[in-house]
């Protein structure tokens, strides 16, 4: 039993492309804007490598909108159930009902996925348009069930377009909220946010680690830039295929395609993303030290690194602050502060 654990751990680590790179020998090169193309539903080991990994996935509409959507959706949500997801994120106000015949919540629709969540034992978010009685209001939003089946959030929309606007859906407030979730802190956008910078940094700096967004259109090009920008992982869930999920350096980790109406990834939380900038000495004190319990992928190009744990007793935020090691989104805002000391002493 034993030996077939074995192989099944090294063929996990072929597929994914760690093998090599688990010594912390090798090199890795970005491929983002690149290659559009990435693996399917990928093979899942049930032991943890990370103390923090987090299985997402993210479900299309493409081939059931002429169905009971919600039945479709729960259906697709089964056959997946099989990895475990902790968090499955559905399309943008997924089940066609427009503004004006928006529903309350807790209310049908929401009744239906908290049962799926509590049966699956994941995290739903569920796209719609929400109504508010006691205000009068309609809002695109996106309500987050927890494992429980229990609303434990709702995101509103900052930004709807002008149809939106005149069906009778307003704006949500700005800045967008974050959601603390037993695995980690997330963020939503919805759709047409992709087109303002400014809430998806506001995601960065309330701690978001994921950000999903459910929105009417894959976006392409938009959600990788934005994944490397800010330093999270990225979720995108349209009705179209494909649906996609963004490693924290912008690279393309999944997506859905026409056999497969849904993309799937696991995450590893215990990530961080470094300039190389005067820590050669310490990374190969760090390979010397932990071995393959640390990986270390180099991008070169950018003059980047990445570090994460592979072995569940290790903490990454332990590693960086063993070795003096400044995360980039940090070390950006270290270097910005100086920046204005400078611009200061030079206005006296």
């Amino acid at each position: 039993m034993k030996k077939n654990q074995n192989v099944s751990r090294r063929n996990f680590l072929k597929k994914s492309g760690t093998g090599a790179g688990l010594l912390g020998l090798g090199t890795y090169s970005s491929n983002l804007f690149a290659n559009k193309t990435a693996p399917g539903s990928p093979y899942i080991p049930q032991e943890k490598i990370s103390p923090r990994e987090v299985r997402v996935m993210s479900i299309v509409k493409s081939g059931i909108e002429d169905q009971d959507i919600v039945k479709a959706m729960i259906e697709r949500m089964r056959i997946m159930a099989l990895y475990k997801p902790d968090i499955v994120c559905l399309p943008e106000a997924f089940t066609g009902l427009k503004g004006r015949n928006a529903e309350s919540v807790p209310g049908l629709t929401t009744e239906r996925l908290a049962a799926v969540a509590k049966e699956l034992g994941c995290y739903i978010i569920c796209p719609m348009h929400v109504s508010t009685e006691r205000e009068g209001k309609v809002y695109n939003s996106a309500i987050l069930i927890n494992r429980e089946g229990e609303i434990a959030g709702q995101y509103n929309k900052i930004h709807p377009v002008s149809s939106e606007s005149e069906n009778g859906v307003i704006p949500g407030i700005s800045p967008p909220p974050v959601f603390k979730t037993d695995f980690g802190t997330i963020g939503i956008q919805i759709c047409f946010d992709i087109n303002w910078i400014e809430e998806w940094k506001s995601l960065k700096d309330q701690g978001a680690e994921i950000v999903f967004w459910p929105s009417a259109y894959p976006a392409g090009r938009n959600l990788p830039a934005y994944a490397w920008m800010f330093k999270y992982y990225i979720v995108g869930c349209s009705w179209r295929d494909p649906a996609t999920i963004y490693d924290i350096t912008g690279d393309l980790l999944a997506m859905s395609g026409q056999w497969e109406h849904w993309a799937f990834a696991s995450l590893n939380m215990e990530k961080e993303l470094l300039e190389i900038a005067h820590y050669s000495r310490k990374l190969n004190e760090i390979k010397k030290k932990y071995g393959p319990k640390v990986l270390i992928r180099y991008y070169n190009d950018e003059d980047w690194i990445t570090i994460e744990s592979c072995s569940p007793e290790i903490r990454i935020k332990n590693i960086l602050d063993e070795y003096e090691l400044v995360p980039h989104w940090d070390y950006i805002k270290i270097e910005t502060e100086e920046q204005e000391k400078y611009r200061r002493i030079m206005s006296l």
